[in-house]
């Protein structure tokens, strides 16, 4: 399946540097997302796109939806009367090709160029590595589904904060109380025995990828999961995304995005850390 090529760049980007024009566009596309049908764009292949359609079966309330398939979605793609659930290839200003894959919410628009639509995004979540196949993103797409839908919600209630960028994805002050699962190999520096766990004063474990999915599984009122997303290994640069989720209640604690270097390293920095069990240490 051939993905949708979508340049990351925030709204609040485009907004500022568009003019007034872009900031209404975005309110009305806001407004107007319960009223209209979200087209989800999966093919008949792969096992992340059959997770996919199976979740948005049991999650996705905030509009009414259809699913089509590529070849469908390359006929109406133009058409602004529809938004559309995506996978897409990110692509950074500074980056000649695709590392990462998104799972995109957006409008359908013109072309602009060739080759390139106008595709205004409303929310965009880092999936996995391109052409990854190791399906370690699966449990996690239920939550994914409904974090996208409060944002939504939450941007709905509060246009003008939103699109000013005071609208933030995470919110760790809610973290507080729940134990945090980090996988091992998540962790970018080197610890002493037990230094994670202490630090999160013994609500935090280090674990394997299948502890990680069970948690995702079995919705403990209590617990709450790291998550990495970066560049196959060996490709040089690029960024990251660091997330660390609440499985019960899809809520998204923390969201940031980091440049890859040699001397920052994806996955959680020791600076992360310490903002994400600040509530710990109170």
């Amino acid at each position: 399946m051939r993905h949708l090529i979508l340049l990351v760049i925030s709204l609040f980007s485009l907004s500022v540097a568009s003019g007034q024009k872009p900031i209404k566009d975005a309110r009305n596309n806001f407004r107007n997302f319960g009223a209209k049908t979200t087209k989800v764009v999966l093919s008949d292949e792969g096992i992340i796109d059959a997770y996919i359609r199976d979740a948005v079966k049991k999650e996705w309330k905030i509009s009414p939806y259809e699913f089509c398939t590529p070849g469908e979605y390359e006929k109406i793609k133009e058409d602004t009367t529809f938004f559309f659930l995506i996978r897409t290839d990110g692509i950074f200003n500074d980056e000649y090709e695709p590392s990462l894959e998104f799972l995109s919410l957006i409008k359908g628009g013109p072309e602009f160029k060739k080759g390139l639509f106008m595709s205004a995004e409303l929310i965009s979540l880092p999936l996995q590595a391109k052409d990854d196949e190791s399906g370690e993103i699966l449990p996690f797409l239920p939550a994914y589904l409904q974090i996208m839908q409060n944002y939504i919600m939450r941007v709905q209630k509060n246009l003008i904060v939103s699109l000013t960028g005071g609208q933030s994805l995470g919110d760790i002050t809610g973290v507080n109380g729940r134990t945090l699962l980090f996988k091992a190999e998540d962790i970018a520096f080197d610890t002493e025995t037990d230094e994670i766990k202490w630090t999160f004063r013994g609500r935090a474990e280090l674990v394997d990828q299948e502890s990680i999915e069970k948690a995702l599984t079995e919705f403990s009122d209590d617990v709450a999961v790291g998550l990495v997303i970066s560049p196959k290994e060996g490709h040089r640069g690029g960024y990251c995304y660091k997330l660390v989720i609440d499985p019960a209640e899809s809520r998204l604690y923390y969201y940031k995005k980091q440049r890859v270097t040699s001397s920052a390293p994806a996955g959680f920095s020791r600076s992360d850390i310490k903002k994400i069990s600040a509530p710990y240490r109170k």
